[in-house]
């Protein structure tokens, strides 16, 4: 697998396709610095920076035919292309001048009507498996069958990690017996307090802690946190032991050939058991200290001084918590049972609930717990049941999500809600009582925040989450920008006119009411011709010059334009204030566009339309 994962800006640029209405009239892509990635159901993958694709319309048949015909004042990086190869199915890849956007060459070539396609190119990756010596039994990260298992019955961990694999910056607190941080698989994802001077006594940071430079025992108040007890290093290595580096397992969020990893914080609650009476302090100690996740593997007594530390994580510090829904196959144990922790039931090798797994409404999601492999003191590894080893599963994959882009923010409400929605449903139909939601799915889950922000605000929220499911998926009464079912379709296909080509409306912008920048395009136009847009909310395909007018009256009408010399018209459309207004354009309305022009060279009736274009407006 190749990895790469840095802080990345996610965007929307649309790439206007006037030529084939089967390429996308809108791509999305992430850019990091000067890197340039394209978003696919699959992943994502760099762009390639330099070369462009395409194969031109007969008669052309090579690039130095292309730029004789284009007009003098085409867009010059057109003229700045070079021929880098060919093949016998007329495919050509060009080479763009140094500096120049390659989206911006492809969106030019195909608004020449010289071209059949124009696309970019990518950099793709070859899929290989870690190379650490216990990958290959860790069914829950990748189940093939091993040991009789159900293939596939997993958490889709390595196709999660061709698009991330975690991020120093995101700190998952791990609050159980104490973590060997010297195992030599955890020792470079473990977390460090940057703001503590290691042994000087003194509470640098004024947290009320003295020297916690690598966490805190609560239990015994000190800052040794490796603990005398497995427990907190085994679930500490499902989190995000070190992967692929030749050694032991690989972690959830461990990173990828000393990569950026998801960093563990060790926070001893108890050496044998939990002591309720410091859990408190601990969810106090990683909310205030820079953890965006919490996950606990224990059980303690019911408790208001827990319960009001809970609540202070995550409904005022932003954390997502989750906990082991506990072993006897009895009812959810506390605090998994409380209402701001995401309870974790336990999954097998077969993809179902495993028989010790507790049980209830509480429940949240699952995930493999039965013959786990993991760190254990003294530089070993061992393997273990229990859902103790399930709610680790879930905190490395969190991990993993909040890694797609550390700036994004995201309610923990909405990180379990893309839990629970793109878990595999192995149980009762939706949500049951033994596995709640289904086996947690970490690659759903990272596409999912991959693909969201759609309305790009900055802010991960259930707008983005049900985009494109229904007009108004969120059921808060509005259809907002991200519920837009298809933004715009094309219909009722034009007439072919004087060029030999039908002309088209495309959009460019967004159809966000608020956003107010919607661009229509018309292109394959008569160079130097009047035209204009007109839209209404009804359609036809009445015949009308050579073509249909696909609007049906009373329609509205921009200002007449003149074509250029690439034949094309450009139409910005102000929502807030369209011309002769006889109905708003509104969040949830329909409304339908196309282009009337002359065409003087045409025989028969010196006029014709585009074909329509059906958009559905946001807010």
């Amino acid at each position: 697998m190749r990895f790469q994962n840095l802080p990345a800006t996610l965007v929307v640029l649309p790439v206007l396709a006037p030529l084939a209405l089967s390429q996308n009239l809108a791509q999305r892509y992430e850019q990091e610095g000067d890197t340039l990635y394209r978003i696919e159901t699959t992943g994502r993958f760099q762009v390639d920076p330099e070369l462009v694709t395409a194969r031109f319309l007969s008669p052309i048949t090579d690039l130095a035919g292309f730029q004789a015909s284009l007009p003098a004042n085409a867009p010059q990086v057109l003229f700045g292309l070079e021929s880098v190869r060919s093949n016998r199915l007329g495919i050509h890849d060009l080479r763009v001048p140094e500096g120049t956007n390659v989206l911006e060459v492809v969106r030019a070539m195909r608004q020449t009507g010289f071209v059949d396609f124009a696309e970019e190119n990518t950099f793709g990756r070859y899929d290989i498996d870690p190379n650490d010596n216990d990958y290959g039994v860790q069914w829950g990260l990748k189940n093939t069958g091993q040991s009789g298992g159900t293939v596939d019955g997993d958490i889709d961990a390595d196709q999660a990690w061709d698009i991330v694999t975690g991020d120093s910056s995101v700190i998952v607190a791990v609050l159980d017996s104490g973590t060997s941080i010297s195992h030599p698989d955890l020792s470079s994802t473990t977390w460090h307090n940057l703001a503590e001077t290691p042994g000087n006594g003194q509470d640098d940071d004024n947290n009320g802690y003295i020297d916690d430079v690598d966490g805190w025992d609560f239990a015994n108040n000190n800052n040794s946190v490796p603990g005398s007890f497995w427990h907190g290093t085994f679930v500490t290595g499902i989190v995000n032991a070190q992967t692929n580096n030749n050694i032991g397992i690989a972690g959830v969020a461990g990173g990828f050939n000393g990569g950026d990893a998801c960093l563990a914080m060790a926070c001893g609650v108890g050496d044998s058991f939990p002591v309720g009476s410091v859990l408190d302090d601990a969810i106090i100690y990683a909310a205030d200290n820079g953890a965006r996740v919490i996950t606990m593997s224990l059980s303690v007594g019911s408790s208001s001084a827990i319960n009001n530390a809970l609540d202070y994580a995550r409904n005022t510090r932003g954390l997502f918590i989750d906990c082991a829904a506990g072993n006897g196959g009895g009812s959810v144990s506390y605090p998994a049972t409380n209402v701001n922790v995401a309870a974790v039931a336990a999954t097998n090798r077969f993809d179902n609930r495993a028989s010790f797994s507790n049980q209830g409404p509480q429940l949240s999601v699952a995930a493999p717990g039965q013959d786990i492999r993991s760190t254990q003191n003294s530089n070993g590894y061992g393997y273990s049941d229990g859902t103790s080893f399930s709610a680790p599963h879930v905190a490395g994959t969190v991990g993993l999500m909040l890694s797609v882009d550390p700036t994004l923010s995201i309610s923990p409400e909405a990180i379990e809600h893309v839990l629970q929605t793109t878990a595999d449903d192995i149980g009762a139909a939706g949500f049951d009582n033994q596995t709640g939601w289904g086996r947690i799915n970490a690659h759903a889950a990272v596409m999912a925040i991959l693909n969201g922000d759609c309305n790009n605000n900055g802010v991960f929220d259930y707008d983005d989450i049900d985009s494109g499911s229904s007009q108004d998926a969120n059921g808060n009464g509005t259809p907002d920008e991200c519920e837009c079912t298809g933004g715009a379709v094309n219909y009722c296909v034009g007439a072919n006119n004087s060029t030999g080509a039908g002309g088209a409306v495309s959009w460019g912008g967004s159809t966000s009411v608020a956003n107010n920048d919607l661009v229509l395009q018309a292109t394959q136009l008569p160079v130097g011709e009047f035209g204009l847009f007109i839209y209404g909310q009804n359609q036809t395909q009445t015949p009308l010059f050579d073509g249909f007018l696909c609007v049906a009256t009373p329609f509205i009408r921009f200002p007449v334009q003149v074509s250029d010399n690439l034949g094309f018209l450009t139409q910005p459309v102000d929502i807030t204030s369209p011309p002769q207004q006889s109905g708003q354009i509104t969040v949830g309305s329909t409304w339908n566009f196309q282009c009337f022009y002359r065409d003087t060279n045409s025989t028969n009736t010196q006029g014709n339309l585009t074909d329509g274009l059906s958009v559905m407006f946001c807010n």
